[in-house]
């Protein structure tokens, strides 16, 4: 889904003094367009009056901005984004603790995971889908793991040198993000 606010109402709303000041890129995310959004994420959490309707977990997982020159630093928006999703879904929909059998249970799936290696097609970088997992281990244990940091993870692609499958990884990774929903909604 492609983000499309109007700019009359990020120019007419402006930015509030919580909201975030992005870098600047030559090329970047459309500036009115991400901070529309961030004035409704801000609304939804409380912060900031809300002038158009809630913003979703899901619908920030979809969104994609229009890349444009002299837009915002698409790294430091989509760190900023990541941390409102942690936000939006640690508040949403009753979440409660996530029962011990089942946390184990997760940690077990995801110790034993096993990913088809390639070398000629593009894959994941294998060191950053492994530290990535450690942690997913470390959260459940800790019972702080969220679907959101699951569904938000980005690799590094490697080609010629060995890589994971991506739809393996990417497979996984939306069986586990499910889970964890399931388990933290009750």
């Amino acid at each position: 889904m492609v983000v499309r606010e109007t700019t009359a109402f990020a120019r007419q709303f402006g930015k509030n003094a919580g909201m975030p000041d992005f870098p600047r890129a030559i090329r970047g995310y459309h500036r009115d367009q991400v901070d529309a959004l961030i004035a409704r994420i801000e609304g939804t959490l409380g912060r900031s009056p809300l002038y158009a309707p809630p913003v979703t977990v899901a619908e920030v997982n979809g969104l994609r901005f229009t890349p444009t020159l002299r837009g915002y630093q698409m790294k430091a928006v989509d760190e900023a984004l990541d941390g409102y999703l942690r936000e939006l879904e640690g508040r949403g929909g009753g979440r409660r603790r996530m029962p011990s059998g089942e946390a184990d249970r997760l940690i077990g799936l995801v110790r034993n995971v096993q990913f088809v290696t390639t070398r000629l097609t593009e894959g994941y970088d294998e060191e950053q889908v492994d530290v990535f997992l450690d942690r997913m281990i470390v959260a459940l244990r800790e019972h702080r793991a969220l679907a959101a940091d699951v569904r938000g993870v980005r690799f590094a692609t490697t080609r010629i040198r060995a890589g994971y499958s991506q739809s393996g990884v990417d497979a996984f990774l939306d069986r586990l993000a499910s889970e964890i929903e399931r388990l933290s909604r009750g």
